[in-house]
This record gives C-alpha cells, structure tokens and sequence, in this order.
C-alpha cells in the first residue's frame, strides 16, 4: 500500500490556471451534459496578470517534470503572434521536447511587451528562436508567407526535426508530442498541404506566373528542363500545413520564393493562403513531398487544422462564430480530443480559457502520464 501511495505521490500534475481549478475536465471529456451546460452559464475568461519573465521562472512554466521519452524525430513549430503570451507560452508547455523547435515571428503592429516576452523564451530555452524580421501582417494575409518563410530559413540550419508545421497566433494543438511524431511518420515524407481552386480576385491575372519570370530556381544549371519550363498551378487553401524537411530544404537552398511571395503578397485577400499551395499542386516544380495532380482527384482530407464555420452549424455546437469560423468553447472538449487533425482553430483566452486548460491538461495527461482516452487510428493517415 505504501508503494503504491508513494507511486501515486510521484506522478506529475498539470498546473492549471486559477480561473479553471474547479472545472473537472474529465467530466466534460466523458460527456456530461448537464454539468457541461451549468459550467458554460459562465464562461471562464484568462485574466491578464504580471508573469516572472525570469529565466529561471520561464523554465518552470514550460519545461517538462520530468525527462522525456526520445522521440523519433523532432518537429519544428513556425508560428506567427501578435498578442496572448500566456497562451503562447502555453502552447510551447504542451508540445515541449528538447528535440522539438519553436520558431516566432512576431506582427510588427504588436505591442513591445509581447516581442519583449518572445525575446525573453528565445534566450532561456535553446530550442526557442525568433524571426529578427518584423512585418506588418493583416487579417487579409498580407506579409504572413514572408514571416513563415523567415523562419522555416531559420529552422533549416537546426538538425533534428523532419517536419515543419505553420501555425498562426490561436492554433491550438491537439496532439501530444508522441501522437504528432506517430502521425507524422505515417506521412513518410509526404507534405500535409491542402488545395482547392482558387477564386479569381485572388491572384493577379495579368502577372507572370512561370518559373523564369519569377527567378525561382537559385542555380538554373542544376535545375531539370522540366522545372524550368514549368507554369506554376495556382490554387490555395488554408495557411496551416505540415512540411516534409526535404520540402523545407527544397524552399529555402533550392528555389528562392522571394519574387513569387511578393507577387501573392499584391493580392486584395487571402494572399497568405496561396503559397504553399501552389508549390504543392504545380507538379512539374518537384517539390518534395508533393501531391500530384493526379493525386489529387481523389478526396485525400488534410490533417494539420480542423476548423468549424459557420455553414456548418449542423454538425458542431458552437458558442460563438469570429470571422465565420467557429471560436471553441469548453462543451468542444469531447470533439477535438477525437479529432484525427494535430491542431484546432480558433479557442480565443477572452472568451473561453477552459476549453485551452483543459486540452493542455489532457495532452500533458497523455504525454506524461500515457493517458488512453481514445485510440489513434494511424491507418487513417
């Protein structure tokens, strides 16, 4: 008995905030409705508080209890910020392995407090960096393939990860480190980039759009016939995307996109959803990792993001629609712990902080604690 108590006394805890400590997140994940119904009568909001930016409180925060299991490759997190620290920081806590890297680009229009704070994390933790480039970026994605772009040039100087995820300021992951790494290597090399056609007020007709107009290929000598004939396939999709490191590697020492993210970046709206897109589906640019058009005829789903909009409203109970797209309240919890995708957008710390304290308490549960409350089907992938 004393052994077993001594055990129990052992295990890590997750530290919650003090505005979530009386929510039972293992009732809600199991379905409880009414108790479910009476948490959401009112919302839990994070409330803004002065942070120890000390190193050494930082490190208490985000690194692990104890030492981790060895992953079998890191994974890069290129995320852009523009406010929420305390989120961010949250984040990192919960897809925190010393072989995993996060990468920050920080909106120049955000205040000097949160660069500030960035700056602090890139100087106590090792595998922490940030963009030096700051860039005006708006909701219409203007400036957010360049941000990206920095980073991933910054990420492919460090050895250790195989794959990049992009990620924006309220992407929540909701996949612990062990299931992404699992999930990815069910990917062997393949690129996780969505495509759709791609509405005409998006991209400037009158541009050109082929190889050699756009300077693509840093060395033509060592660039096949093919390739450089190519006319880039225009489509785009959504901005979050899982990149193979050979894809990284082919984007930042093979091919210059300097040219070709400028001429998205003219767009009116959406530029940001084009870029990777495009390098995907343009078959004959061979682009590691990629898709072919032919693949592509048939469905394939994409796995980095789930996102609800607001068409959608028969198959997710949703609290409250930003943009069109679903803002995750507390009563989401059972639907994102089942989800296949490795990140959920949009939870937002001004409407609903439970449903991100409880999600990070479930993924530390699962990685520390080898906590079973689903099964990854990793044949889905």
């Amino acid at each position: 008995m004393g052994t077993w108590k001594q055990r129990l006394d052992n295990l890590p805890v997750f530290r919650r905030k003090p505005e979530t400590q009386h929510i039972a997140c293992g009732r809600i994940l199991d379905g409880d409705k009414a108790y479910i119904k009476n948490i959401t009568l009112k919302r839990i909001k994070l409330r803004n508080r002065e942070l120890n930016m000390t190193c050494k409180e930082v490190k208490a925060r985000i690194l692990p209890p104890r030492s981790l299991k060895k992953l079998e490759f890191g994974v890069a997190h290129a995320r852009i910020v523009y406010e929420s620290y305390e989120f961010i920081e949250d984040e990192i806590r919960s897809s925190y392995h010393p072989q995993n890297f996060f990468c920050f680009s920080v909106d120049k229009k955000a205040k000097e407090d949160l660069y500030s704070k960035i700056f602090t994390l890139s100087n106590c933790l090792p595998n922490v960096i940030i963009n030096p480039m700051r860039y005006s970026i708006n909701s219409g994605g203007r400036n957010m393939n360049q941000a990206h772009y920095d980073c991933l040039k910054l990420l492919s100087k460090l050895q250790g990860w195989q794959y990049a995820i992009l990620l924006q300021n309220y992407d929540m992951m909701i996949k612990s480190v062990y299931e992404t790494v699992a999930i990815l290597h069910e990917l062997n090399g393949a690129n996780d980039i969505c495509s759709r056609p791609c509405e005409s007020k998006r991209w400037n007709h009158t541009a050109k759009w082929d190889v050699r107009s756009l300077k693509l290929f840093r060395n033509e000598s060592q660039a096949s016939a093919t390739q450089l004939a190519a006319n880039l396939t225009i489509v785009r999709d959504m901005v979050q995307s899982t990149i193979s490191r050979a894809a990284v590697e082919w984007a930042v020492k093979a091919v210059d996109l300097s040219t070709l993210i400028k001429q998205i970046n003219t767009a009116i709206y959406g530029s940001d959803e084009l870029l990777w897109a495009v390098l995907q589906m343009s078959d004959d640019l061979q682009m590691p990792g990629r898709f072919t058009q032919k693949c592509k005829q048939s469905f394939v789903p994409c796995i980095t993001r789930t996102a609800f909009w607001s068409r959608q409203k028969n198959i997710i109970r949703c609290p409250k629609y930003r943009h069109s797209v679903c803002v995750f309240g507390i009563e989401n919890l059972q639907l994102l712990s089942e989800s296949k995708s490795l990140m959920a957008n949009k939870p937002y710390p001004a409407f609903d902080y439970a449903i991100v304290d409880c999600m990070h308490e479930l993924l530390f549960n699962r990685t520390h604690l080898d906590q079973v409350d689903h099964n990854l089907d990793l044949q889905f992938y």
